[in-house]
């Protein structure tokens, strides 16, 4: 069904909001057209008791288990919403709505001491944290302490990001892998044997499980026994290694690959519906919102195209290369590049609104924003994790790990946590 446009601000936009929550239309791109018109109408309060509840209602109808598995789970202090994936949900915006200033500061509440530097990226589902690590572990922490509840040994190092499913967790490994396990136990279900190593993060959408391969093809298995659904191999598969994780919306997949391709899949069956050439290789995953995908190249530009047919909106030069992923929130989009400055964009004309210069010794950034409420978190290879305001780009906080980070932060209704390559995952409030 095609979005329409609100037509009023405020508190009836608002009641808008809940009635098509509670009715199954709302989408990853409804949320962020109405967050965008509630913000401009000076009716943020709002925003919580409209958009939240269809946060929770599309996630638990599309994407979180039963009822009688979430019984099983550890309690915790309920949460403003879940970060079911990388980049949240599957349209990898990395948005969470939030009332008014978001107080989350830089205090460390605890941190996990794995056995191996960590550069996969959190997971969180009422209370339970999960996260990869290079030693071969995925690991389930509780939220409210650090405590471990389980870990799970897989082939190898864990480089993939986990995503909830209806029924399990999913996670790619560098042994050509991709696994399903019991959230609440950690024991694997099944899992499938790729043509490469899986650093890809997988999405969920209608039963099936998808994700990109090092061997360039893309994979979509059954949920609940791993089947092959079908599979997309990229233009070259020997140059189009897929290091992204591909977004979801409207029945099309959407991923990068480094063969310098965007391509469109229809999700029923992975035929192509288009792709889009850029000059570089492509590393980042895509953003799909307000009708446009959003990724960035290293031929050192980034893009807004059409999502219906792949047509140039804008286009963004810059200094050096785009590595990680974009977030999104209302009518901005904030990416980082290589050149070691956050910028914020126009998301309709890619106009800058602003930068941020970040100190680092190494030029290659590569974890990803994260945005709560009038925040964005986003790790360094400095070791900072970085607290910026998105209205100016100021660095209101940021705190010091003993490695780089490569993972991207993951934000709950508690906190926001990351993990480094000092083999720790941090979680600050």
């Amino acid at each position: 069904m095609k979005e329409r446009k609100p037509e009023i601000p405020g508190i009836a936009l608002a009641r808008q909001a809940g009635d098509r929550a509670r009715s199954g239309e709302l989408s990853c791109r409804a949320l962020h057209s109405i967050d965008g018109a509630l913000l401009s109408a000076g009716c943020f309060h709002m925003l919580m008791a409209a958009v939240v509840p269809a946060v929770f209602f599309f996630a638990s109808f599309f994407l979180l288990p039963s009822s009688s598995e979430n019984a099983a789970l550890p309690p915790s202090t309920p949460a403003r919403g879940d970060w079911l994936m990388f980049r949240r949900d599957p349209c990898r915006a990395s948005f969470v709505p939030s009332v008014g200033p978001c107080t989350f500061g830089g205090k460390l509440k605890w941190s996990f001491p794995a056995e191996g530097g960590i550069d996969s990226s959190p997971a969180v589902y009422r209370g339970v944290i999960y996260v990869g690590c290079d030693d071969g572990y995925l690991y389930a922490i509780d939220e409210r302490n650090g405590k471990m509840l389980w870990r799970s040994h897989l082939g190898a190092q864990v480089k993939s990001s986990p995503c909830l499913g209806r029924q399990l967790l999913f996670v790619g490994c560098e042994d050509c892998c991709l696994y399903a396990l019991n959230f609440v136990t950690g024991k694997v279900d099944w899992k499938f044997q790729a043509g490469g190593k899986v650093s890809s993060s997988p999405v969920c959408f209608g039963g099936m499980v998808c994700f990109g391969g090092w061997d360039g093809t893309v994979y979509a298995l059954d949920e609940k026994n791993g089947s092959l659904k079908w599979k997309f191999v990229t233009s070259d598969a020997s140059a189009g290694r897929i290091t992204s994780s591909p977004a979801f919306l409207n029945g099309v997949v959407y991923v990068t690959s480094h063969d310098g391709f965007l391509y469109a899949l229809s999700a029923e069956n992975g035929a192509l519906q288009w792709r889009y050439k850029t000059g570089g290789k492509i590393f980042c995953s895509p953003m799909v919102m307000n009708g446009m995908v959003y990724f960035g190249s290293w031929d050192k530009n980034f893009y807004a195209v059409e999502a219906l047919s792949g047509k140039t909106v804008w286009k963004f030069p810059c200094a050096e290369y785009f590595s990680i992923s974009p977030a999104g929130a209302g009518d901005r989009v904030f990416v980082g590049n290589d050149d070691l400055k956050v910028y914020c964009l126009d998301a309709a004309k890619g106009k800058l609104l602003w930068k941020t210069q970040l100190n680092s010794p190494n030029p290659l950034l590569s974890s990803s924003p994260a945005i709560a409420g009038d925040r964005l978190f986003m790790g360094s290879p400095d070791g900072n994790l970085y607290a910026l305001d998105i209205h100016n780009g100021g660095i209101k906080w940021k705190y010091k790990t003993q490695r780089p980070i490569y993972s991207s932060p993951a934000v709950s209704g508690n906190g926001v946590c990351v993990g480094s390559q000092d083999g720790n995952l941090y979680f600050l409030n």
